[in-house]
Protein backbone atom coordinates (compact mmCIF):
# COMPACT_ATOMS: atom_id res chain seq x y z
CA UNK A 1 0.00 0.00 0.00
CA UNK A 2 1.56 3.34 -1.09
CA UNK A 3 1.86 6.32 1.23
CA UNK A 4 -0.44 8.39 -1.00
CA UNK A 5 -3.27 5.90 -0.45
CA UNK A 6 -2.68 5.95 3.30
CA UNK A 7 -2.69 9.75 3.34
CA UNK A 8 -5.82 9.90 1.19
CA UNK A 9 -7.58 7.61 3.65
CA UNK A 10 -6.28 9.68 6.56
CA UNK A 11 -7.69 12.91 5.07
CA UNK A 12 -11.03 11.25 4.34
CA UNK A 13 -11.33 10.16 7.99
CA UNK A 14 -10.11 13.58 9.19
CA UNK A 15 -12.78 15.37 7.19
CA UNK A 16 -15.62 12.89 7.66
CA UNK A 17 -15.16 12.39 11.39
CA UNK A 18 -15.93 8.67 11.25
CA UNK A 19 -14.36 5.60 9.68
CA UNK A 20 -17.77 4.58 8.32
CA UNK A 21 -18.37 7.78 6.34
CA UNK A 22 -14.78 7.84 5.11
CA UNK A 23 -15.08 4.23 3.93
CA UNK A 24 -18.26 5.09 2.04
CA UNK A 25 -16.64 8.10 0.34
CA UNK A 26 -13.56 6.07 -0.64
CA UNK A 27 -15.56 2.98 -1.71
CA UNK A 28 -13.62 0.91 0.83
CA UNK A 29 -14.69 -1.33 3.69
CA UNK A 30 -14.46 0.03 7.21
CA UNK A 31 -11.84 -2.62 8.18
CA UNK A 32 -9.71 -1.48 5.24
CA UNK A 33 -9.88 2.12 6.44
CA UNK A 34 -8.86 0.99 9.93
CA UNK A 35 -5.89 -0.91 8.49
CA UNK A 36 -4.75 2.17 6.55
CA UNK A 37 -4.96 4.41 9.63
CA UNK A 38 -3.08 1.92 11.81
CA UNK A 39 -0.35 1.62 9.17
CA UNK A 40 0.02 5.40 8.97
CA UNK A 41 0.06 5.73 12.76
CA UNK A 42 2.85 3.15 12.84
CA UNK A 43 4.85 5.22 10.35
CA UNK A 44 4.24 8.48 12.21
CA UNK A 45 4.84 6.88 15.59
CA UNK A 46 1.87 8.63 17.19
CA UNK A 47 -1.92 8.16 17.31
CA UNK A 48 -3.64 10.37 14.76
CA UNK A 49 -7.20 10.01 16.09
CA UNK A 50 -8.96 9.50 19.39
CA UNK A 51 -11.64 6.83 18.99
CA UNK A 52 -14.94 7.97 20.51
CA UNK A 53 -18.46 6.45 20.64
CA UNK A 54 -19.76 8.58 17.77
CA UNK A 55 -16.67 8.84 15.62
CA UNK A 56 -13.10 10.04 15.87
CA UNK A 57 -11.39 13.29 16.88
CA UNK A 58 -7.96 14.17 15.50
CA UNK A 59 -5.10 14.38 17.97
CA UNK A 60 -2.60 17.25 17.80
CA UNK A 61 -0.40 15.02 15.68
CA UNK A 62 -3.37 14.37 13.38
CA UNK A 63 -4.05 18.07 12.96
CA UNK A 64 -0.41 18.81 12.24
CA UNK A 65 -0.25 16.03 9.66
CA UNK A 66 -3.44 17.23 7.96
CA UNK A 67 -2.14 20.79 7.74
CA UNK A 68 1.16 19.55 6.26
CA UNK A 69 -0.12 17.07 3.68
CA UNK A 70 -3.62 18.23 2.67
CA UNK A 71 -2.59 20.69 -0.10
CA UNK A 72 -0.19 18.18 -1.66
CA UNK A 73 -2.45 15.14 -1.46
CA UNK A 74 -5.43 17.09 -2.78
CA UNK A 75 -3.33 18.40 -5.67
CA UNK A 76 -2.14 14.90 -6.59
CA UNK A 77 -5.60 13.38 -6.39
CA UNK A 78 -6.99 16.35 -8.29
CA UNK A 79 -4.46 15.86 -11.07
CA UNK A 80 -5.51 12.22 -11.38
CA UNK A 81 -9.18 13.26 -11.47
CA UNK A 82 -8.42 15.79 -14.22
CA UNK A 83 -6.41 13.43 -16.38
CA UNK A 84 -9.07 10.77 -16.10
CA UNK A 85 -11.77 13.27 -17.05
CA UNK A 86 -13.83 12.27 -14.03
CA UNK A 87 -17.07 14.25 -13.78
CA UNK A 88 -19.21 11.97 -11.62
CA UNK A 89 -20.25 13.73 -8.39
CA UNK A 90 -22.22 10.91 -6.77
CA UNK A 91 -20.93 10.35 -3.25
CA UNK A 92 -18.47 13.27 -3.29
CA UNK A 93 -18.57 15.83 -0.50
CA UNK A 94 -17.92 19.56 -0.71
CA UNK A 95 -16.92 21.33 2.51
CA UNK A 96 -17.43 25.10 2.51
CA UNK A 97 -16.99 27.68 5.27
CA UNK A 98 -17.87 31.34 5.68
CA UNK A 99 -20.60 33.76 6.81
CA UNK A 100 -23.93 32.02 7.40
CA UNK A 101 -26.16 34.40 5.45
CA UNK A 102 -23.83 34.67 2.48
CA UNK A 103 -23.42 30.92 2.16
CA UNK A 104 -27.11 30.14 2.60
CA UNK A 105 -28.47 32.93 0.39
CA UNK A 106 -25.79 33.33 -2.27
CA UNK A 107 -23.74 30.12 -2.48
CA UNK A 108 -26.24 27.39 -1.64
CA UNK A 109 -28.51 28.01 -4.69
CA UNK A 110 -25.46 27.56 -6.93
CA UNK A 111 -24.72 24.19 -5.34
CA UNK A 112 -28.24 22.84 -5.85
CA UNK A 113 -27.58 21.30 -9.32
CA UNK A 114 -24.54 19.42 -7.98
CA UNK A 115 -26.55 18.19 -5.00
CA UNK A 116 -29.24 16.91 -7.34
CA UNK A 117 -26.51 14.84 -9.02
CA UNK A 118 -25.50 13.33 -5.68
CA UNK A 119 -22.89 15.70 -4.28
CA UNK A 120 -23.06 16.18 -0.51
CA UNK A 121 -22.46 19.63 0.99
CA UNK A 122 -21.15 20.38 4.46
CA UNK A 123 -21.16 24.02 5.56
CA UNK A 124 -19.34 25.63 8.49
CA UNK A 125 -20.50 29.09 9.58
CA UNK A 126 -17.86 31.27 11.22
CA UNK A 127 -15.73 34.40 10.87
CA UNK A 128 -12.57 34.56 8.75
CA UNK A 129 -9.85 33.33 11.14
CA UNK A 130 -11.32 29.95 12.15
CA UNK A 131 -12.63 29.33 8.64
CA UNK A 132 -9.18 29.90 7.12
CA UNK A 133 -7.61 27.71 9.79
CA UNK A 134 -9.95 24.90 8.77
CA UNK A 135 -9.19 25.52 5.11
CA UNK A 136 -5.44 25.27 5.71
CA UNK A 137 -5.92 22.11 7.76
CA UNK A 138 -7.77 20.46 4.89
CA UNK A 139 -11.15 20.42 6.65
CA UNK A 140 -12.68 22.73 4.03
CA UNK A 141 -12.49 22.79 0.25
CA UNK A 142 -13.61 26.41 -0.18
CA UNK A 143 -13.84 29.41 2.10
CA UNK A 144 -15.75 32.68 1.70
CA UNK A 145 -13.96 35.42 3.63
CA UNK A 146 -14.13 39.20 4.03
CA UNK A 147 -10.43 39.94 3.51
CA UNK A 148 -7.78 38.64 1.11
CA UNK A 149 -6.17 35.78 3.10
CA UNK A 150 -2.61 36.17 1.75
CA UNK A 151 -1.62 32.90 3.43
CA UNK A 152 0.99 30.43 2.30
CA UNK A 153 -0.63 27.50 0.54
CA UNK A 154 -3.92 29.37 0.03
CA UNK A 155 -5.11 30.97 -3.20
CA UNK A 156 -7.96 33.45 -3.45
CA UNK A 157 -9.84 35.71 -5.80
CA UNK A 158 -12.18 38.69 -5.35
CA UNK A 159 -15.73 37.40 -5.57
CA UNK A 160 -18.04 40.38 -5.24
CA UNK A 161 -18.73 43.59 -3.35
CA UNK A 162 -21.02 43.49 -0.32
CA UNK A 163 -22.98 46.67 0.49
CA UNK A 164 -24.35 47.53 3.92
CA UNK A 165 -27.61 49.24 4.91
CA UNK A 166 -28.72 50.93 8.13
CA UNK A 167 -32.30 49.68 8.52
CA UNK A 168 -35.32 49.90 10.78
CA UNK A 169 -39.10 49.75 10.58
CA UNK A 170 -41.02 52.54 8.82
CA UNK A 171 -41.82 53.89 12.30
CA UNK A 172 -38.10 54.25 13.02
CA UNK A 173 -37.76 55.85 9.59
CA UNK A 174 -40.23 58.57 10.64
CA UNK A 175 -38.54 59.07 14.00
CA UNK A 176 -35.15 59.44 12.32
CA UNK A 177 -36.33 61.48 9.35
CA UNK A 178 -33.69 64.16 10.04
CA UNK A 179 -30.81 61.65 10.01
CA UNK A 180 -27.88 62.76 7.86
CA UNK A 181 -24.26 61.92 7.22
CA UNK A 182 -21.35 63.13 9.32
CA UNK A 183 -20.85 63.31 13.11
CA UNK A 184 -24.27 64.96 13.65
CA UNK A 185 -25.90 61.77 12.39
CA UNK A 186 -23.99 59.68 14.92
CA UNK A 187 -25.12 62.02 17.71
CA UNK A 188 -28.75 61.60 16.66
CA UNK A 189 -28.36 57.81 16.95
CA UNK A 190 -26.45 57.81 20.24
CA UNK A 191 -29.43 56.63 22.32
CA UNK A 192 -31.21 54.53 19.68
CA UNK A 193 -31.25 50.77 20.49
CA UNK A 194 -29.23 48.76 18.01
CA UNK A 195 -28.49 45.09 17.27
CA UNK A 196 -24.94 44.00 16.52
CA UNK A 197 -23.05 40.85 15.56
CA UNK A 198 -20.44 41.21 18.30
CA UNK A 199 -19.79 43.30 21.42
CA UNK A 200 -17.12 45.18 19.46
CA UNK A 201 -19.76 46.17 16.87
CA UNK A 202 -17.56 45.38 13.83
CA UNK A 203 -20.24 45.92 11.16
CA UNK A 204 -21.73 48.91 12.99
CA UNK A 205 -18.30 50.48 13.45
CA UNK A 206 -17.55 50.03 9.74
CA UNK A 207 -20.79 51.81 8.84
CA UNK A 208 -20.27 54.60 11.40
CA UNK A 209 -16.71 55.32 10.32
CA UNK A 210 -17.66 55.33 6.63
CA UNK A 211 -20.87 57.35 6.84
CA UNK A 212 -20.67 59.34 10.08
CA UNK A 213 -16.87 59.77 10.12
CA UNK A 214 -16.69 58.74 13.78
CA UNK A 215 -16.70 55.68 15.99
CA UNK A 216 -19.93 54.25 17.39
CA UNK A 217 -19.89 54.75 21.16
CA UNK A 218 -23.16 53.05 22.13
CA UNK A 219 -23.51 49.56 23.62
CA UNK A 220 -25.65 47.22 21.57
CA UNK A 221 -29.13 46.45 22.86
CA UNK A 222 -28.80 42.99 21.29
CA UNK A 223 -25.65 41.05 20.43
CA UNK A 224 -26.19 37.88 18.39
CA UNK A 225 -23.75 36.06 16.14
CA UNK A 226 -26.54 35.72 13.60
CA UNK A 227 -27.48 38.35 11.06
CA UNK A 228 -30.89 36.69 10.78
CA UNK A 229 -31.51 37.43 14.46
CA UNK A 230 -30.47 41.06 13.96
CA UNK A 231 -32.85 41.20 11.00
CA UNK A 232 -35.73 39.89 13.12
CA UNK A 233 -34.84 42.36 15.88
CA UNK A 234 -35.23 45.21 13.41
CA UNK A 235 -38.43 43.78 11.89
CA UNK A 236 -40.22 43.65 15.26
CA UNK A 237 -39.37 47.31 15.82
CA UNK A 238 -37.07 46.76 18.81
CA UNK A 239 -34.44 49.03 17.30
CA UNK A 240 -32.21 49.45 14.27
CA UNK A 241 -29.28 47.49 12.82
CA UNK A 242 -26.72 47.42 10.02
CA UNK A 243 -27.03 44.49 7.61
CA UNK A 244 -25.51 43.33 4.33
CA UNK A 245 -27.75 44.33 1.44
CA UNK A 246 -28.61 40.73 0.53
CA UNK A 247 -29.74 39.97 4.11
CA UNK A 248 -32.16 42.90 4.28
CA UNK A 249 -33.33 42.82 0.63
CA UNK A 250 -36.56 40.82 1.05
CA UNK A 251 -37.71 42.79 4.11
CA UNK A 252 -36.96 46.08 2.32
CA UNK A 253 -38.89 44.95 -0.73
CA UNK A 254 -41.91 43.97 1.40
CA UNK A 255 -41.81 47.28 3.26
CA UNK A 256 -41.15 45.66 6.65
CA UNK A 257 -37.94 47.67 6.84
CA UNK A 258 -36.68 50.89 5.30
CA UNK A 259 -33.23 52.30 4.71
CA UNK A 260 -32.78 54.94 7.38
CA UNK A 261 -30.17 56.72 5.29
CA UNK A 262 -28.97 56.64 1.71
CA UNK A 263 -25.30 57.65 1.98
CA UNK A 264 -23.46 59.38 -0.84
CA UNK A 265 -20.85 56.60 -0.63
CA UNK A 266 -22.63 53.41 0.52
CA UNK A 267 -20.39 51.34 2.82
CA UNK A 268 -19.10 48.28 1.05
CA UNK A 269 -16.51 45.55 1.49
CA UNK A 270 -15.04 42.97 -0.84
CA UNK A 271 -15.79 39.27 -0.46
CA UNK A 272 -13.16 36.70 -1.43
CA UNK A 273 -13.30 33.03 -2.39
CA UNK A 274 -10.34 30.98 -1.15
CA UNK A 275 -9.04 27.44 -1.65
CA UNK A 276 -5.85 25.48 -0.99
CA UNK A 277 -3.19 25.76 -3.67
CA UNK A 278 -3.41 23.01 -6.25
CA UNK A 279 -6.85 21.74 -5.30
CA UNK A 280 -8.63 23.21 -8.33
CA UNK A 281 -7.11 20.30 -10.25
CA UNK A 282 -9.86 18.28 -8.60
CA UNK A 283 -12.54 18.16 -11.30
CA UNK A 284 -15.59 18.65 -9.08
CA UNK A 285 -14.02 21.43 -7.02
CA UNK A 286 -13.08 23.26 -10.23
CA UNK A 287 -16.68 23.01 -11.46
CA UNK A 288 -18.10 24.31 -8.17
CA UNK A 289 -15.54 27.12 -8.11
CA UNK A 290 -16.38 28.14 -11.67
CA UNK A 291 -20.13 28.13 -11.03
CA UNK A 292 -19.84 30.30 -7.90
CA UNK A 293 -17.47 32.68 -9.72
CA UNK A 294 -19.85 33.03 -12.66
CA UNK A 295 -22.87 33.64 -10.42
CA UNK A 296 -20.97 36.26 -8.42
CA UNK A 297 -20.88 38.55 -11.46
CA UNK A 298 -24.57 39.26 -10.78
CA UNK A 299 -24.32 39.61 -6.99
Amino acid sequence: MSDIHLLRTFLAVYRAGTFTRAARELSLTQPAVSVHIRALETQVGKPLFRREPRGVTPTNAGRELARAVAPHVDALIGALDTTSGATDVVGESMHIGGPEDFLSMRVLPELAPFMEDGMRVRMVFDVDAPVLERLQAGELDLAVVTADPQLRGVESQPLCLEYFDLVGTPDWGERLADLGEGPAGAELLADVPIAAYDEDLPIVQFYWQTVFETRATMRASLVATSLRTALHYARIGAGITVLPEHTAADSLQRGELVRLLRPTQPPRSRIYLAWRSGTLRRALLARVHDRISAAARNW
